[in-house]
């Protein structure tokens, strides 16, 4: 495996590595994939309660909005003086000051757009597979690195981005497994045209970006779509749909454990059978801002967009989507039905 640069351009010995001479058992990372405002953060933080998982967030948002913009961490302390954090640097690098930040987001454009997406399923590009090569090593430094700070083996990682998620699967040292998390594409679109601050830039207001309803439709086929092609079965996954999720909570984690080869034991399921859940401390390095100093989470079905969407907006919506939409039992309900509405106390 291709080894991290120190800013120097020299390598460093980092979590990869063997330590006793023998190949490094791979991380298991869980992936959660599909289009944002979808309830990942919240499903993240759901996975957290149980033994074993450890969500950090959108990892690829790490090196933007940790290393050199020292955006909040999910348990209240900015990125630099958060203890987990620099555990984890000093574990996969000697220290986050021998990390150079900018050539990490070269190699991350470089690697992960939807433009990479050909190269990623099987192109032999020298340029390509060297960027490819050198990133994973700092991707799966971090993984690693966050396995053994936190003592627990499976990383919840909440990126969405689709190549992002194919290219873990090619990834040496990663054991891949996508969770493919689908909402109802006008509630996504809704919650996407909402201005929403970042309660964890404060340097200055930074706000969530805002999308139209023809953008936020587009996006929403992008983001789902490759999911179900023939190549994309290469790494293992699972599909959740929000509504399900919020609806029957318990049911669904007992499966996405399972499917990641774990049987959850009925005490440990639970603690999701009530509507108010409390959540544990979390390092999560990006997400919804609801992340930030929550002891619970209420789930209930954020529906609002059925009676404040416009009009406009939900048709241009629905006519983008519509194929993928009524494969997914969208279209005529049967769907939303699956959870019962009531107020909302959550955006997502």
């Amino acid at each position: 495996m291709a080894q991290p640069r120190t800013r120097s351009n020299r390598s460093v010995s980092t979590s990869s590595e063997p330590r006793s001479g023998a190949e490094p058992q791979a991380v298991d990372v869980l992936f959660i994939g599909g289009s944002g405002r979808s309830g990942s953060t919240v499903l993240a933080l759901l996975l957290g309660r149980l033994p074993g998982f450890v969500p950090v967030g959108g990892l690829t948002n790490l090196w933007e909005r940790g290393l050199q913009k020292n955006y909040i961490c999910g348990c209240g302390s900015h990125f630099r003086e958060c203890p987990f954090w620099a555990s984890v640097g000093e574990e996969a690098f000697g220290g986050w000051e021998n990390v150079d930040a900018d050539e990490i987001l070269r190699l991350q454009h470089a690697t992960t757009r939807y433009r990479h997406m050909l190269w990623l399923i099987g192109g032999r590009r020298s340029a390509y597979v060297e960027n490819l090569n050198e990133y994973s090593s700092y991707v799966t430094s971090v993984y690693r690195a966050v396995t053994r700070v936190s003592g627990r083996s499976i990383v919840v990682d909440n990126s969405h981005g689709t190549p992002l998620g194919f290219f873990l699967g090619k990834a040496p040292g990663i054991r891949a497994h996508i969770l493919h998390l689908v909402r109802d594409s006008r509630g996504v679109a809704y919650s996407g045209s909402k201005q929403m601050l970042r309660p964890e830039a404060t340097a200055s207001p930074t706000y969530m970006e805002r999308y139209s309803a023809a953008r936020a439709g587009k996006e929403w086929v992008l983001a789902n779509l490759p999911y179900h092609a023939k190549w994309s079965s290469s790494v293992p996954r699972i599909r959740i749909y929000y509504e399900s999720l919020v609806a029957s909570p318990t049911t669904e984690i007992a499966r996405i454990a399972e499917f990641l080869g774990s049987k959850a034991s009925p005490s440990e399921l639970s603690i999701f059978a009530d509507d108010s859940i409390d959540i544990a401390e979390n390092h999560m390095m990006s997400g919804n801002p609801h992340r930030l100093g929550r002891g619970q989470i209420q789930l209930r079905l954020d529906d609002e967009w059925r009676t404040k969407m416009r009009p406009t907006d939900r048709t241009v919506v629905t006519l983008l989507t519509s194929p993928l939409a009524l494969a997914y039992g969208y279209l005529g309900g049967r769907r939303s039905r699956q959870a019962t509405s009531g107020s909302k106390v959550q955006s997502v």
